[in-house]
């Protein structure tokens, strides 16, 4: 039998606990993390029989060199690996989709080269397209900023008629989700998803 997964938001910075917790699902919860988490908006977390399996956060910490006005970055998504694969990282993605665009920001996401889980994601969507590609000032890695098609200012920039005005404070959906495998010896390290 699948368990349930349990979608969370948040319009809060987390902080005490719920920060700690949080922070334990990624490999390195550096500087840059707590920087993001410092600045989100809004905080997608995916829940397993009370234990946190994923996070995914909106926030207006960018520092990559976009053009784009109002920029709200989705970054920092993680799943556990034991949870990937049922999912969790498309209801989290869309939550926070959802939340941007209804903020009237304009949604950004920043990949590294070498994430190529996140580069076969972003790549086949037809929802979001490559903004410019630049070297990370920390890492010396070459990255991508991806802005989504759905922002009125990617549209308007290519003479298209925005889809849906700006409606702040919309109130998203909780998600349900039945699936999980069973954890596996040395399953219990989050990695990026």
């Amino acid at each position: 039998m699948l368990p349930v997964i349990e979608y969370l938001l948040s319009y809060s910075v987390p902080a005490g606990l719920e920060r700690q917790a949080l922070s334990a699902l990624t490999l390195n919860p550096d500087h840059r993390w707590h920087e993001r988490m410092d600045h989100a908006l809004f905080v997608v977390t995916a829940q397993h029989e009370g234990s946190r399996v994923g996070v995914g956060i909106v926030h207006n910490a960018v520092t990559a060199p976009t053009q784009a006005p109002r920029p709200l970055e989705l970054g920092g998504m993680f799943v556990h690996p034991a949870y990937r694969r049922l999912g969790i990282r498309q209801h989290m993605a869309e939550s926070r989709l959802t939340y941007a665009l209804s903020m009237g920001g304009t949604p950004i996401t920043v990949i590294a080269h070498h994430n190529q889980t996140s580069w076969n994601y972003y790549g086949r969507s037809a929802r979001w397209t490559p903004e410019c590609e630049y070297l990370s000032d920390v890492t010396g890695r070459p990255m991508t900023i991806w802005v989504s098609t759905e922002s009125p200012w990617h549209r308007t920039g290519r003479g298209l008629v925005p889809l849906v005005p700006a409606q702040p404070n919309t109130a998203l959906p909780h998600y349900t989700q039945v699936h999980r495998p069973p954890l596996g010896p040395g399953q219990d390290n989050a990695v990026p998803a």
